[in-house]
């Protein structure tokens, strides 16, 4: 949704982290593959191979130093892999604790961002019940 506000390098890094977040809970499931596919679309990067999963850390350190706005981006659009599957499980929302400190952000501003996408993706789906 708001990937392309993001510069080449955060692109790259963001499509780094959604894979890697996608197997925190053990599987890539079809669901989050479908939405990485399309992270990887939005991001104009078609073909785009990983490079990066054993750096993960250094990828966090790389992106602890974009701007508070893209780095509320890259939690966004995290969160929209990892609620693909309708739950966030503890180890993704652990992942997801450690990078929000990492990027300077309390629990209550990560919270906040969960629950925008959690609504979102309510009102997507509600959306698509009104076409049926």
């Amino acid at each position: 949704m708001f990937l392309s506000e993001l510069n080449i390098g955060e692109k790259k890094n963001f499509l780094e982290l959604a894979y890697y977040s996608m197997g925190l809970n053990g599987e890539h499931k079809d669901v989050e593959s479908l939405v990485f596919d399309s992270f990887v679309h939005e991001c104009e990067l078609p073909g785009y191979t990983l490079q990066k999963q054993d750096k993960i850390e250094s990828i966090v350190k790389v992106l602890s130093k974009s701007s508070t706005k893209h780095k509320k981006i890259l939690l966004i659009e995290l969160y929209g892999i990892l609620l693909a599957d309708g739950e966030v499980c503890m180890s993704e929302a652990d992942f997801m604790q450690n990078l929000a400190k990492a990027f300077g952000f309390d629990s209550a501003e990560v919270e906040r961002l969960q629950n925008w996408v959690e609504e979102m993706n309510s009102l997507v789906e509600k959306g698509y019940e009104l076409l049926n």
